[in-house]
This record gives structure tokens, sequence and C-alpha cells, in this order.
């Protein structure tokens, strides 16, 4: 009898197989029906979990190595090393090899995937033929052959991460739609439950109860996750404290919600997701008595650039931005979009003088080359950035980000396109800078 109830509790099914045995032939009907419609919402949502799981980290891995690849040749023309050269091997063999998987999977056979795909290849492959030619350069400093060359080959590494861009937001779209599907077979199961329970009452009271104490809860906990996962809230977490497949199911949603952690628009972390590894690094610091860098960075005048040329525009400008800057961070950097134009840069273990060379090559990278849009405009853009140390400046995770946003408001302050670190005596920052 024991080892009945244990199974009981522990098998979806095997409840559904108890409850249905107890209810009339009519009731047996109507519940394979609640079954069959429970297997197919498991199924759509486990096909959201697949998609985001195998489709989206492929990409956004892969506009990161691109990227990277983009370093050694500008450091070889910089500083003339040699040793560069070994590296950009390295960094160009693993993209291509990353770029052959992507075109040997199937799981981006759709054609407008496929299309981009094939493009961001094409613009890698030109890029990195021109990255061989500046290594040829026996002297590149101060070169103008090697300057011109240069310019091409970073064209061509941002179209390439900006076609990766529009696959990740392609890929974006159909998990949306996917999603939806879940939602309206989860509609259609809500309904045949209601049936089942409404029969049951009259035929068997007692095991409609079970049975829906069994199943809607369940199905509500992950509709609630589903809902606030697709409106972007991914710190959200279903609860089922049970070993059957909703258990499963819960466990998998929430392993998906860990990776959903990145911007749509730039594919940087999110807002919530940066408060998360903000506390995770302030409580590594405070343990192991390291310090780190807060930087928040804002683009100066970007409301005119969107009242002016649009919000297209204006969205290509931010993931223009977001490119540049990712550039001149180290990979245990961590970017993220704080709210709008503004981002904000997690620095550990560096301490100010480390952390301000680094935001004035951000901000000479930003200012250096104007952003050209996909329409056409070209658009010269610059960055203000605040610096805060932890724990110098700030001991808790709202006064460090209020110490770097008032650095933030002392630059736009002074002139824009300009680092300002935090000393007591700034101006407090309004509640609203301008633009």
């Amino acid at each position: 009898m024991n080892r009945l109830v244990q199974r009981t509790k522990a098998s979806l099914r095997f409840r559904m197989l108890v409850g249905m045995a107890v209810m009339l032939m009519p009731l047996i009907i109507l519940g394979a029906g609640s079954l069959l419609a429970s297997r197919s919402m498991i199924a759509a949502l486990a096909t959201v979990v697949q998609t985001g799981t195998d489709e989206l980290r492929p990409v956004t891995d892969l506009q990161k190595l691109v990227l990277q690849a983009a370093m050694p040749p500008n450091d070889y023309i910089i500083l003339g090393a040699r040793s560069e050269r070994a590296l950009f091997d390295r960094l160009a063999n693993e993209t291509d090899e990353r770029f052959r998987s992507l075109l040997a999977s199937a799981l981006f056979e759709e054609p407008q995937e496929r299309t981009l795909v094939i493009a961001a290849n094409a613009e890698w492959q030109v890029a990195r033929r021109i990255g061989y030619e500046i290594f040829a350069i026996p002297r590149p400093a101060g070169s103008a052959s090697a300057g011109a060359r240069m310019k091409v080959f970073d064209e061509h590494i941002n179209k390439a991460a900006e076609l990766l861009g529009r696959l990740y937001d392609t890929v974006q779209g159909e998990i949306g739609l996917q999603q939806a599907h879940a939602e309206d077979v989860r509609r259609s199961m809500t309904v045949l439950l209601l049936a089942v329970f409404a029969g049951a009452v009259v035929i068997a009271a007692a095991a409609g109860v079970a049975l829906s104490r069994s199943i809607i809860r369940p199905i509500r906990a992950l509709q609630d996750g589903v809902v606030r996962f697709g409106q972007g809230d991914n710190s959200f977490r279903v609860v089922l404290k049970r070993n059957d497949e909703f258990g499963q199911l819960a466990t998998t949603l929430n392993a998906m919600a860990e990776r959903l952690e990145f911007d749509s628009l730039t594919g940087v972390y999110t807002r919530q997701a940066f408060h998360r590894r903000l506390r995770n690094e302030m409580d590594r610091s405070m343990r192991y008595g390291h310090r780190f860098t807060l930087l928040m960075v804002d683009l100066d005048h970007f409301k005119t650039v969107n009242d002016t040329c649009g919000h297209l525009c204006g969205d290509d400008v931010l993931r223009s931005v977001t490119m540049r800057l990712l550039k001149d961070l180290r990979n245990f950097d961590s970017l993220a979009r704080y709210g709008g134009e503004e981002f904000a840069v997690i620095m550990p273990e560096t301490a100010a003088a480390g952390a301000r060379a680094v935001a004035e090559r951000l901000r000479e990278a930003v200012a250096f080359q104007p952003v050209t849009t996909s329409r056409g405009s070209v658009l010269p853009i610059t960055i203000s950035i605040g610096m805060a140390v932890f724990p110098e400046d700030a001991r808790s995770e709202d006064d460090l980000i209020a110490a770097a946003d008032q650095a933030l408001y002392a630059a736009k302050e002074q002139g824009r396109n300009r680092v300002v670190q935090f000393e007591p005596g700034l101006p407090a920052a309004r509640q609203h800078r301008s633009p």
C-alpha cells in the first residue's frame, strides 16, 4: 500500500489513471483528452526551452567571438607585436569552426535565418582575409596603408556582428510565436479540464477534487511562469516542489530563465541580470578583500538622435555602441543595458587607475568613428562615463550605483564626452539628466 501511495505522489500519469478509474466511462474519455492536451502543452513549452537553449546561446557566443577576433589586428597596428598573429590564428580558426557549425546545424534551416548566417560568414571571411593582409605589413605603426586596411577590416567585423544580432532577434521572434502557441494550448487544456471536473462533481466528486489538485495548480504555476518570462522577467522562478513531469518542466523552465538574461536589442545583460551580478561581485569583493569598479555609461544627446532620425536609427546606434564597448572590455567584465541609452559595466578586481584607463579607451572607441545606421545616416556619437570604486566610494549596492551616477552627472555637466571619477563634493545627480 505504501508503495502504491509513493508511486501516486511521484507520477502525474499514474495519478490520472487512478482518478479516471474511479469515474464512469464518459469521464475516462474526457480524462484521456485532458492527458493528451497536457502532453501537448508540455511539448510546446519544451520546444520553447530547447529553442532558447540551442539557438540563442551559439549566436551570442559567435558574435562575441567575432568581436574578439578584431582585437589582435588592432593591437598589432598599435604595438607592432608579432605575437598577435598567433592569437588571431586561434580566434580565426575558432570563428570559422563556429560558422561551419551554424551552417551545418538543423536549427537554422529557416530561409531568413540561413541567409543571415551565410551573410555574416561572408563578412567574416572578408574581414579574416584583410586581417592577414594587415599582419603582412612589416611596420604597421603610423602606416597610412595599415590604417586604411584596419578601417575596412573593422567595417566588415561590425557588419558580421550586426548580422548575427539580427539573427538573434529573428530567433527571439520565433520563440515568441512558440510561447503564444503554448498559451493557446494552455487555454484549451483549461477548458477541457473544467469539463472533466464538472462531470466529476455529478459522478465522482472526490475523484474530481483530487484530479484538480493534481493538475490545475501546477498548470497555473507554469502559466504564471510562461507569462512572466514572456514579459522579460527572467528573475521569476516557478516553484513546484514535486518529482513528477510538471516538477521536471518547472525545473527546465527555471533553467531557461537563467539563460535568457540578455537584452534582445543589444545582446548584453539586462538590468535585472546586472543587479544580480553586482550583488554577487560585492559579496565576492567583501569575502576576498578585492576592489572592483562600476562604470555608468550614457550616450550623449541620444534623444536628439531619436527625434531627428527615428527610433530605428537609435536602435542601430545602441547596437553599434554596444559592440564597440564589448571590443574593449575583458571577457570577465560584465556589460549591461541599464535603461534606454544608459549602460553599466562591472569590472572585477580593478582599482581606480586601471578602470579609468579602460573607461578612456571605451570613450575614445565610441568617439573615434561616427556610427553609420542601416538607413545610411552617419552620426557622430560620444559617451559620458561616471566611475565609482567599491569599497572606497560606497559600501552598499544602492550607494555604489548612486556614486557612479553622480560622477556621470558631473561628466555631463562638465561638457560630456569625458570620464569622471566619483569624489566627495560632486554635485548631486538630478532625477532626470538632460539628454
